[in-house]
């Protein structure tokens, strides 16, 4: 059996380490971590998790005929258990190939405006804001801020809303995003590849765009603040699909700033929130994880090893510098056990079960390592 407090003791000594490369890997369940009172009484997340958000829009668009068609397709294709991401992605994938005789019965101007829609019902879902400044996202970058380091964090997220960005800003922690200028902030590759900012200054990426990112035209990336409420040009990249280079570029350079920080002497990267869903996301840390042995990863999972189905499978393959940690058990150092009673509990206790894949959790764990003391 493995000892989940020896694993928490790594956890705790490697996010406390000053002159090494940190980032963390926000996914899609961390803003499930922050509840909402209901009309009706009891909570809800603030923002649902891939299947929540999935439902919520098949609800919105029950009386889209074009949309209909499209979940049809999956049916029909005995692709069970779709997401809204997934809808997306194809939605993409047939545009490119309809032409003038359109495919699967829809047009490529029905699909166009399809893209926009779903674009737009998503943007409608996550375009939320913290209830307070006490939120995990709060305590996660008091953490990010009280430590002086040599090396700048960075924060990755496949997340699209704009939580991150608001907890920081509350916080008046320095960030960067890829975005200059002031009027209408637009996408800067040279400045990400510069690498000239201080280190005091987090970096944000997010992986899979932004509500607040836009297409504008001849390959300009705006940053659009306050959000349009018209979804067109909205820059969302649940997958490598695109329609060009120019709208691909912002992706693209998202997914080389993982790869760049994986390839970092001594590199450690915690994920939390996220399933190990996205295949692509997946082979960049496999990839850049086994090519850099000095490099370390913490893989923090909500429920039991079991029950996180992707993760479970991608674990049996990884290399041993990537730990997984879940509920009832963990894949530590490539040999999977359960974890071991508390030594201190009373005998016949039952084993140790890990709340680190609770976003909440984990963020009043890093919270507590602050220099500053903070409880």
């Amino acid at each position: 059996m493995h000892d989940l407090s020896r694993v928490q003791r790594d956890l705790q000594e490697s996010l406390s380490l000053d002159k090494h490369p940190v980032a963390i890997l926000i996914g899609a369940g961390c803003p499930s971590a922050v509840q909402v009172p209901m009309a009706g009484g009891g909570a809800e997340p603030l923002i649902p998790d891939v299947r929540g958000l999935t439902d919520k829009i098949e609800a919105s668009l029950a009386g889209n005929a074009d949309y209909q068609k499209l979940t049809k397709q999956f049916l029909e294709d005995g692709a069970v258990g779709y997401t809204v991401e997934d809808a997306l992605s194809r939605v993409r994938l047939l545009t490119r190939v309809a032409g003038k005789g359109g495919v699967r019965g829809l047009s490529e101007a029905e699909l166009v405006l399809l893209e926009t829609t779903i674009c737009g019902e998503i943007s409608k879902v996550v375009r939320v804001q913290l209830p307070d400044e006490q939120t995990a996202y709060h305590h996660l970058v008091d953490w990010l801020g009280a430590i002086p380091r040599t090396k700048a964090p960075e924060i990755f997220t496949t997340n699209y809303d704009l939580l991150m960005e608001q907890a920081l800003e509350d916080r008046r922690i320095p960030f960067f995003d890829g975005f200059v200028g002031c009027r209408s902030p637009f996408f800067d590759l040279r400045a990400i590849e510069d690498e000239e900012l201080p280190p005091r200054w987090i970096r944000l990426w997010k992986l899979h765009g932004s509500i607040n990112w836009k297409y504008v035209t001849d390959g300009l990336v705006c940053r659009n603040f306050p959000i349009s409420t018209s979804a067109e040009g909205v820059l969302i990249h649940p997958s490598e699909l695109k329609y060009d280079q120019s709208r691909r570029m912002p992706y693209l350079a998202m997914l080389d700033r993982l790869r760049h920080f994986l390839k970092q002497s001594s590199a450690f990267l915690v994920t939390v929130g996220y399933s190990f869903a996205d295949q692509h996301v997946n082979e960049l840390l496999i990839q850049g994880l086994r090519a850099n042995p000095t490099a370390a990863c913490f893989g923090l999972l909500y429920k039991t090893l079991a029950e996180e189905k992707a993760a479970h499978n991608l674990s049996k393959n990884v290399p041993t510098n990537v730990n997984i940690v879940a509920r009832d058990a963990g894949v530590i150092r490539g040999v999977e056990e359960k974890w071991q009673p508390d030594p201190s509990a009373a005998p016949g206790t039952a084993a140790s079960a890990s709340e680190l894949g609770d976003f909440s959790v984990f963020a009043a764990f890093a919270r507590a390592l602050s220099p500053r003391g903070v409880a």
